[in-house]
């Protein structure tokens, strides 16, 4: 009969505190829930002053070969072929010292899958402020050439392509040309 009691007090004891750790779970779950919006805002502030790592990007050519990388990145794993034509493009036009550090550092503000246009995005102001017109034009061609190095390039990645063309702007007639021949395609 002791050993009946002595069972059934560790089962109560058992239930008791599995109830209680379910009930802890549950009020923090709430708790959490009701609190999503108050994170985010936090989240967005703390982003606000001290900015995401690619709006802390201040070197032009960084940013160039981060997108180089990225819209190969936002497909498929970069082969061997876009590997090689972005290292290319980093020794020249882009004479970058320092290839490989400079590619192990794009390569850790990218990732796999993003999508082109977010990354783009955080880049445009640089890009826009430090690149001359004839320097956009050329880095357009660095990305279709990067993009279409292991095979043809594909619908996405010409699309992030044209978008942001479109987002550079300018005025040059030339420019303006060639966005309306890209509607057209």
């Amino acid at each position: 009969m002791v050993v009946i009691l002595a069972l059934l007090g560790i089962v109560g004891g058992v239930v008791f505190w599995v109830v209680r750790a379910h009930g802890t779970v549950k009020a923090l779950e709430e708790v959490n829930r009701d609190t999503k919006g108050l994170q985010r805002r936090a989240r967005s502030s703390l982003q606000d002053i001290f900015g995401t790592p690619l709006k802390r990007v201040r070197d032009v050519r960084l940013a160039a070969v981060i997108l180089m990388i990225q819209i190969v990145r936002t497909g498929s794993p970069v082969t061997a072929a876009e590997k090689t034509k972005i290292l290319e493009f980093m020794e020249s036009p882009l004479d970058v010292e320092s290839i490989s550090a400079m590619f192990e550092r794009a390569w850790r503000l990218t990732e796999a899958r993003r999508p082109f246009s977010l990354v783009a995005d955080e880049l445009l102001p640089l890009l826009r402020d430090s690149l001359t017109e004839a320097e956009r034009q050329q880095f357009i061609q660095m990305l279709s050439a990067v993009a279409g190095a292991h095979s043809p390039v594909s619908e996405l990645q010409r699309e992030a392509i044209v978008r942001l063309k479109r987002r550079f702007g300018g005025g040059s007639p030339a420019l303006k040309a060639s966005r309306a021949g890209d509607f057209e395609r």
